[in-house]
C-alpha cells in the first residue's frame, strides 16, 4: 500500500504533462469587411483535435461559406478540415517545409463562427503552426 502511496504523486505529475491544455500561445489578427474576411495567426502548439472557430457575424448559421485555409507548422505533422453543406469534408496535411491549403465550400457554423478544425496528426502535436483563413459567403 506504500508503494502505491509514492506513485500518486508520480502518475499525476506524468499526466499534467501529457494531458496539458490541447493548444497553447495562440494570437490571431482578423479583418472582417461585411459577409467577408481574412484571419491570419499562429499557435505555439496543438495536441490532437482542435475546433477553431472564425467570427463572421454578417453570414448566418447554415449558409455556405467560400474558404481558403493555408497553414504551415515548424514540427509535427497538422491537419485542417472544413465540411460542406452536403457533408462531404475537405482537408489537407501540413509537414515542416511542406505548407499546405485548400479551398472549398464550408457551412457556417451556430453562433456566427465558422468552424475549421485543425488536428495534430502522426506525433499527436504539432509546434509552431501558423494559418491564414479567408472567406466569403458564397453566392
Amino acid at each position: 500500500m506504500r508503494r502505491l502511496g509514492r506513485l500518486g504523486p508520480a502518475l499525476l505529475a506524468l499526466c499534467l504533462l501529457g494531458c496539458g491544455p490541447a493548444v497553447a500561445g495562440h494570437e490571431e489578427t482578423c479583418r472582417v469587411d461585411g459577409a467577408q474576411g481574412v484571419c491570419e495567426g499562429a499557435y505555439s502548439s496543438i495536441r490532437g483535435l482542435h475546433l477553431h472557430e472564425v467570427a463572421a457575424p454578417s453570414i448566418a448559421a447554415g449558409q455556405p461559406v467560400e474558404v481558403e485555409v493555408q497553414i504551415a507548422v515548424d514540427g509535427g505533422a497538422l491537419r485542417a478540415s472544413v465540411t460542406s453543406p452536403a457533408g462531404e469534408e475537405s482537408a489537407c496535411v501540413a509537414r515542416p517545409d511542406s505548407p499546405e491549403s485548400l479551398m472549398a465550400i464550408a457551412t457556417m457554423g451556430e453562433g456566427e463562427v465558422l468552424p475549421i478544425t485543425l488536428e495534430a496528426v502522426e506525433r499527436r502535436r504539432a509546434v509552431g503552426v501558423t494559418y491564414m483563413i479567408a472567406w466569403a459567403a458564397a453566392p
